[in-house]
């Protein structure tokens, strides 16, 4: 079982995302260019053909990203969640927040929080306004730190 700390949870990025970024900015300084060319040499079709290629291929990943666009909203939302519920947690057990450790970078009901050497479950209510933690033991104590 995985166990993520404070760093991991505020400095978590989605690296799929600026590969994503970086494809389209790229596509786009080729479209750039090629149209460049293709006005300079307006007699040869290939600049042209080269710059519909770059415009569709844009025009296809920038459909992409935004259809990822609001998947990636909601999971960085319930991440900041996350680590909003550590510092809270972290305030009312008198700890530090390198002390508290989640078994999921997303606040949702039935994660799994240990403080310092103890296991907790922790219980949302249907509005997540609300917690209550449950002290639990686990069945295979080994466990893999992720800071």
């Amino acid at each position: 079982m995985n166990f993520y700390g404070i760093n991991y949870l505020q400095t978590q990025s989605n690296l799929n995302d600026y590969f994503k970024y970086a494809i389209i900015f790229s596509t786009l300084f080729v479209l750039v260019v090629v149209f460049s060319l293709y006005m300079r040499h307006r007699l040869q079709t290939k600049y042209r053909d080269l710059t519909i290629i770059a415009f569709l291929f844009l025009l296809f990943i920038s459909g992409v990203q935004y259809s990822d666009y609001a998947n990636s909203e909601n999971i960085h939302s319930q991440s900041s969640q996350m680590v909003n519920f550590v510092k809270l947690l972290a305030r009312e057990k008198n700890v530090g927040v390198d002390a508290i450790l989640s078994s999921s970078v997303q606040l949702s009901d039935g994660v799994i929080v240990k403080i310092n050497d103890n296991y907790y479950r922790v219980n949302l209510s249907a509005d997540q306004n609300t917690y209550s933690l449950v002290r639990i033991g686990l069945i295979n104590p080994d466990i893999t730190i992720i800071k």
